[in-house]
């Protein structure tokens, strides 16, 4: 057991289910890998793992999983939600588990001086960890790019060839502006580098480019650009490509909602004064994003990294979760088991209200007594 407050904990929720195929096996890379960086970088982490509504005939998580031994750096915690807490819930009996629900019970007990809402098929990049490690404030929210891998990844490989693994089979990434395939990342990182570019030039150049037409200009950058030879050039180039973009583009303030489900990092002070996600007893759709509304309407610091600071998750089968090809699929299910969930115009509602809370003084906040603080839940752990 850690003896000192630990700096950070890591809350993600699960059940032994094998929801989305191989979720043991996906839960057990998660915790291996979070222990090694925790070892090799030195950070002190609280691992909370809430095990929701666990199922009668499986062994309960902190059984099934292999927990790593003699790291001074990792302490873990797995707090166990029982079917009665569960069953009180509107759609208990089609929702098995509550995602946003046992997170709030995880990030109401954690002990760290930060706290990372994330989920059990998330591994770190080292360059992230790092920042972690020493680069967290009070009143910033942080978010990152989540890099979806293929999930076969090769048995017996040691933590640092599984990182290298992932960053050689990526599917797709999740971004500030959107979801893209691997491909149209590559090609959408190239133009906005060229738009840095050419308005780089702009501002050297002065007035002399003012009336070139944009179309002539943007591949003209494009093609300088493809020009240059200069090694390992999609990492070299990514926190180059960021600052320009922070320099020189917009500079209104961009919330970085796409999958914020797999990382919402504040400090544990921040979590507490916006409460934490709603405890709206719904799919868990959407509910990840009305954290980032609540914490830039209540003032924090939206703190985007740049792409190099990536975490990677491990693909799960369609349906199961979003991805683009398999959104029908999960969507067609809800709506055919009358399982509600916030749509997108739900949360342009939402987001608005907040809005008109804000002008008026008033501080959005959905749930006074979030993650079950009265109540005391089964733990084990080291």
């Amino acid at each position: 057991m850690l003896k000192n407050k630990p700096y950070l904990s890591v809350v993600a929720t699960s059940r032994n289910d094998d929801h989305g195929g191989n979720a043991l096996w996906r839960t057990q890379h998660f915790v291996s890998g979070l222990a090694a960086q925790a070892l090799v970088h030195e950070v002190s982490i609280e691992l909370i793992l809430v095990d929701w509504n666990p199922p009668a005939d499986k062994s309960d998580l902190v059984d099934a999983l292999a927990w790593p031994e003699n790291n001074p750096y990792f302490h873990y915690r797995v707090v166990q939600v029982p079917a009665v807490y569960h069953q009180q819930f509107q759609f208990a009996d089609k929702l098995p588990l509550f995602q946003y629900l046992a997170k709030n019970v995880g990030i109401r007990r954690a002990q760290g001086e930060y706290v990372l809402a994330t989920n059990i098929d998330i591994l770190f990049s080292d360059k992230l960890m790092q920042f972690i490690k020493g680069g967290l404030q009070p009143g910033h929210c942080y978010r990152v790019d989540r890099f979806d891998i293929d999930p076969n990844i090769p048995d017996g490989l040691p933590f640092p060839k599984i990182l290298e693994y992932a960053d050689s089979h990526v599917v797709r990434v999740n971004g500030l502006k959107g979801t893209l395939s691997y491909k149209q990342f590559h090609a959408s990182f190239l133009e906005h580098l060229g738009r840095c570019l050419y308005r780089s030039l702009r501002i050297i150049i002065g007035y002399s480019l003012k009336n070139f037409n944009y179309y002539l200009t943007l591949p003209l950058s494009l093609k300088l650009l493809q020009k240059w030879r200069i090694g390992n050039f999609r990492k070299n180039f990514t926190s180059l490509m960021f600052s320009l973009r922070q320099q020189l583009g917009p500079k209104d303030k961009i919330l970085h909602t796409g999958a914020c489900g797999d990382f919402t990092l504040l400090s544990k002070h921040d979590w507490d004064s916006i409460k934490a996600y709603p405890e709206w007893a719904l799919y868990s759709w959407h509910i990840d994003s009305v954290v980032m509304y609540q914490a830039h309407h209540n003032g924090m610091k939206m703190v985007n990294l740049d792409s190099s600071y990536r975490i990677y998750h491990i693909e799960h089968g369609q349906g199961s979760g979003w991805t683009p090809e398999g959104a029908n699929l999960l969507f067609n299910r809800l709506d055919k088991n009358g399982i509600e969930y916030l749509d997108d115009d739900d949360l342009e509602e939402l987001f608005f209200q907040q809005i008109l809370n804000k002008k008026v003084g008033k501080q959005t906040v959905y749930n006074q007594t979030w993650g079950a603080p009265d109540v005391v839940f089964p733990e084990r752990g080291n």
